[in-house]
Formats: structure tokens, C-alpha cells, sequence
């Protein structure tokens, strides 16, 4: 059973989160999914208070992190004292990952050295700032380490992990129930080409 840990703050971006954490709380054979933050509750961008399964130190020994975003919330994460050193993460061990603004995160934990990523596009050049090389690119990943921009990239996201544990059916298994009808077969070639793309770029 593997373990995904979602981590979130206050004023996270909601459709980052909750998306993520819909698709992939649909399985309970494979993995399991918890909501982790610095505090037992977090409110979200639009009010919506969250009740969080545990500290983000959990996320040290998670199978899988992602990291949501959120234009508000992750400087007040970056600048909150507790937040970064209570991250020990291991890329060679764990798959990590970013949605958005969460690539700011990835980059301060030394996660995005010489390696191409994405975010939103809003804050590109914001993290091309920072020493990123920042890529027009809906999910880009090194490794098992990944970034994703744009918050429906979130499937791209979730999908490059199942695909990466378990191949590709499994993550056609994971995606299908989300995917509008009678589009599934575009929606399956873009996710697919996606994510081909995002290997194919960093080698």
C-alpha cells in the first residue's frame, strides 16, 4: 500500500487541492491520501475551511508528495518558520511534486537545481527570477521529481505518478471516472502525449 501525502497551507489554491485529492481518493486498494499542514485547519483561497489529516512532517516518509499552490499562500508558507524545516524529502526514494506556485516550494528545498520545470503561467518569470528554467510545458518531469502548470495540469500530475508506480492501465483506470463524456479518447491521447513529453523533454 503506497502513501501520498497532499500538502496544503492556508489560502491554497482550491481546485488544485481538491482535485488531487478527489482523483486519487477514489482508490483505497492501492494507496492511501492524506491532507497535511502546519496547523490542524487550513482555509482555502475561497473560505472553505479543510480539516487536515496531520503536520507535514508526515510527509517524510510518504511514498509521494505533492505540493498545491496558491497566489497567497505560498509566500506566507515559504515565510512561515516551521513550514520548510519540517521537510527532510529524499527524490531518490520519494516522488515529489508541484502544482502551480507549489513550484516555489520544490525550488527552495534545492529540488529544481539544473533541471527544466513548469508553473502557472501568471508566475513564470517569477520563478525564471529565482535561477528556474522555466518551460512553456503543461507538466515537465526529472526523474521523480515533477512540476505542473496550470490547475487541470493536476491530471497530468496524478496521472505521471499511478502511471510511474503501476503502468499505464492503471493510470487509464485512475483518470477515466474524472474525464468528461464522450471525450475520454482526446482526453486520454493528451494525457498520455503529456506525459511523454515531460520525459521526453528532460533527457
Amino acid at each position: 500500500m503506497k502513501t501520498i501525502a497532499l500538502v496544503a497551507f492556508d489560502q491554497f489554491t482550491d481546485i488544485d487541492l481538491f482535485l488531487m485529492w478527489d482523483i486519487l481518493g477514489r482508490n483505497k486498494q492501492d494507496w492511501t491520501v492524506r491532507i497535511l499542514a502546519t496547523s490542524p485547519t487550513i482555509i482555502s483561497a475561497h473560505g472553505l475551511n479543510v480539516d487536515v489529516h496531520g503536520p507535514v512532517s508526515e510527509a517524510n516518509t510518504a511514498d509521494a508528495v505533492f505540493f498545491s499552490s496558491g497566489k497567497q499562500g505560498i509566500p506566507a508558507a515559504l515565510r512561515d518558520p516551521d513550514f520548510l524545516p519540517s521537510l527532510k524529502l529524499d527524490s531518490s526514494k520519494q516522488y515529489i511534486g508541484s502544482i502551480c506556485a507549489g513550484a516555489f516550494i520544490l525550488e527552495r528545498l534545492g529540488l529544481l537545481a539544473q533541471s527544466p520545470a513548469t508553473t502557472h503561467p501568471e508566475i513564470q518569470s517569477a520563478l525564471q527570477a529565482r535561477g528556474v528554467d522555466v518551460v512553456e510545458q503543461a507538466l515537465v518531469c526529472r526523474d521523480r521529481v515533477a512540476t505542473a502548470g496550470g490547475c487541470l495540469a493536476a491530471l497530468y500530475l496524478v496521472g505521471w505518478l499511478v502511471e510511474s508506480w503501476f503502468g499505464v492501465s492503471k493510470r487509464q483506470e485512475t483518470l477515466l471516472p474524472v474525464l468528461p463524456a464522450g471525450q475520454q479518447e482526446h482526453y486520454e491521447q493528451l494525457i498520455s502525449t503529456s506525459i511523454q513529453q515531460a520525459r521526453v523533454l528532460v533527457r
